[in-house]
């Protein structure tokens, strides 16, 4: 038991306290699939699951997170993006008042500021040390250092170059590392290069087939 409180205390980071969560792990949100049972499964476990708003009516959208609501009781995030961005969408977020808020692909202006106003930490997805000051600039509460190995929307900087980068600039908000990194390996990796944890996609998938078609692999 003391080598397992040990373990414990380490994996207790910043983005832990700040998200009350026991595990610094996000799960990615997934675009349009219905990705509820796993945003649940990932609460369950300690860490953060996501859900997306992408080409979704927002009746539905609402559905979503009162399900996920019945299922867990731990905080989750709602993820939007500029492409394309709705603002209804947006708006119901504001009013469920999420824990947190990310975003990615686009400097998000005011909402950073909307989403503070009903509690909402957000999260913001960069790419490079300019977008990273960008997020600063506009208030948001954690950074996402987002590589280009990632399986969704990423730049052109390896994960374990642009972290370092990030978090050098960052200040004392939590950066998060993302792209490639899909066990307790990648996670010590993203700890050691001054992240406060990690978002894995691809391990959480519910679109499994869909991933190994786009890969070539059967």
């Amino acid at each position: 038991m003391h080598g397992r409180s040990s373990i414990v205390d380490v994996m207790q980071t910043r983005l832990c306290d700040l998200l009350h969560i026991s595990a610094p792990i996000i799960s990615a949100p997934f675009g349009p699939w219905n990705s509820v049972e796993v945003a649940a499964a990932v609460c369950a476990a300690g860490a953060l699951g996501s859900l997306d708003t992408a080409v979704r009516p927002v009746e539905q959208l609402k559905m979503q997170w009162a399900l996920l609501r019945e299922l867990t009781d731990r905080p989750f995030a709602i993820n939007h993006q500029p492409r394309p961005f709705s603002t209804e969408a947006f708006q119901a977020t504001l009013e469920a008042k999420p824990a947190v808020i990310s975003y990615h692909m686009g400097d998000p202006g005011d909402l950073v500021d909307q989403a503070h106003q009903v509690g909402s930490l957000w999260m913001q997805r960069v790419m490079d040390v300019e977008q990273t000051r960008c997020a600063i600039d506009r208030g948001a509460d954690i950074i996402i250092a987002q590589g280009g190995e990632a399986g969704g929307h990423s730049g052109f900087v390896s994960t374990l170059v642009l972290v370092p980068q990030v978090v050098d600039v960052a200040g004392d908000r939590p950066v998060v590392a993302a792209g490639g990194i899909a066990d307790g390996r990648g996670l010590a990796a993203a700890l050691c290069l001054g992240a406060s944890g990690i978002v894995m996609g691809t391990r959480f998938s519910p679109q499994p087939r869909w991933l190994c078609v786009r890969s070539g692999r059967r």
